[in-house]
């Protein structure tokens, strides 16, 4: 059961939560995310790569399309040919970057079908988060000379019914192998009592099933990719030194916080790192903990009288857990911590304005890339805090380029150990989607963009 209709059913076009869940049981890529969310063979069952990690070969197994035409390597080329089009209109074709492409209308020159079955693509650059592109829209491929709506896939499930608004049917395709759970019937109503697998409940909602527990059913929360922290920038807040930033973070109580905010910790749990955990490379960082004792004498130390000035948008959400952190930093470290919510937040924290802000990102893409580039890189749009450390350049340059994605894991772990070492980002909480599962179901829950999948689901 879902919250919100999905939006579209167009690989191409494809960009909010529930079109990627539904499509993702209708369509598939070269390369699928795992239980860890590492990319792994799925259409193509094998890859070589050349030319320091430039080029790579795909080499597909045999699999066919739910209106029967064979997969061809020719179809990748029509199928991202077709989502760069200027008629298309994809809100999707940034995902194309490193293939030298980035807006409707750019060229695709990059991709050659060297035979039915061996597809080879050359990079701008080795780029390691290309593998993990290919496991979501807008690569996932359909049949490219069907007429139907939405276009036929190679995925588990068939769309059997749309009622807009209402309800969605998948039927099990037919295959060697079909999945354990043969339909799969998803109604937009998050208040149902009736579904097996409920998503989209609110807190109040939430909190009213935790009153009244019972065994008909369990909450799982899911990590969903979005994290948030304090930050410094480091034009406007040049002023809080190494010193005064750590001993602020030691005035915060992420438990608290999220209690106090997320309806008893239903919708995000305390942050362990600035990667959450929905995305590879998150680890479990010792980050300063609640002590308020060191945490005024490192103010008093450094001579620090205050004000802190806070700012952030003016989300309902945010502003609770603003009103949470003025109380528990106010009443550590003794100094007064005035609020700031700012209409045009956004635009004020990209021009270097804004000193002390909170700030949140959320990933489309479960690659630490999808993250740190953004947030990190120097001269990033949305690099807030102007973030621009020689040391944390040189471990996203190696994150990006390396060809082994534990490689590129440790050098992005490294850009986010030198932001927080240095206090410059105090991580508060990562986000998470409650799914109420009813008893003797067990969905093998992933995380991030890919929560879950109907043919992985065990039980009754």
């Amino acid at each position: 059961m879902e919250a919100e209709d999905a939006q579209t059913l167009d690989p191409a076009l494809i960009d909010d939560p529930t079109s990627l869940a539904i499509g993702g049981e209708l369509f598939q890529g070269l390369t699928r995310l795992d239980a860890s969310l590492r990319p792994a063979p799925d259409l193509a069952q094998r890859w070589d790569l050349s030319d320091g990690g430039r080029t790579y070969t795909f080499h597909l197994r045999t699999a066919r399309y739910h209106s029967g035409a064979p997969v061809h390597a020719q179809d990748a080329v029509a199928d991202w040919t077709r989502a760069l089009a200027a008629q298309t209109a994809s809100p999707l074709t940034t995902f194309f970057g490193p293939l030298g492409a980035h807006y409707p209308g750019d060229t695709l020159t990059t991709v050659q079908a060297l035979d039915a079955t061996t597809l080879r693509v050359t990079l701008l650059q080795a780029d390691s988060e290309f593998l993990t592109l290919l496991a979501l829209p807008p690569y996932w491929l359909y049949d490219p000379a069907g007429t139907a709506q939405p276009p036929s896939g190679s995925g588990p499930y068939v769309l059997d019914s749309w009622q807009r608004g209402r309800s969605l049917t998948l039927r099990s395709a037919a295959g060697a192998a079909p999945p354990r759970v043969r339909s799969v019937s998803i109604a937009i109503e998050p208040d149902s009592a009736q579904a097996d697998v409920v998503h989209g409940l609110t807190g109040p909602q939430l909190l009213d099933f935790a009153r009244t527990p019972h065994d008909l059913a369990a909450i799982h929360r899911i990590p969903t990719g979005r994290t948030t922290w304090l930050g410094f920038n480091s034009v406007a807040g040049s002023g809080y030194s190494q010193g005064e930033r750590l001993a602020i973070a030691h005035a915060v109580d992420r438990r608290r916080l999220t209690d106090v905010a997320f309806f008893g910790s239903f919708l995000a749990e305390p942050a362990t790192d600035l990667l959450p955990p929905g995305i590879p490379g998150h680890v479990e960082r010792t980050l300063p903990a609640l002590d308020p004792a060191v945490a005024r004498k490192g103010l008093d130390d450094a001579g620090f009288v205050g004000p802190i000035d806070l700012f952030f948008s003016t989300s309902g959400t945010v502003l609770r857990v603003a009103r949470d952190l003025q109380d528990q930093i106010s009443l550590a470290t003794g100094r007064t911590v005035n609020l700031h919510p700012t209409g045009d937040f956004f635009n004020q924290a990209a021009l270097d304005q804004l000193p002390v802000i909170i700030d949140t990102w959320s990933a489309d893409v479960p690659h630490p890339a999808d993250f740190l580039e953004h947030m990190l890189r120097s001269g990033a749009q949305f690099n807030d805090l102007h973030v621009d450390d020689p040391a944390v350049e040189a471990a996203l340059d190696r994150g990006r380029v390396a060809p082994r994605l534990d490689d590129a894991l440790a050098a992005y772990q490294a850009a986010v150990a030198s932001v927080t070492d240095d206090g410059r980002m105090i991580p508060l909480y990562s986000a998470t989607e409650p799914y109420l599962v009813r008893a003797g179901l067990r969905p093998a829950f992933i995380g991030s963009v890919v929560p879950y999948r109907w043919e992985d689901i065990a039980g009754q």
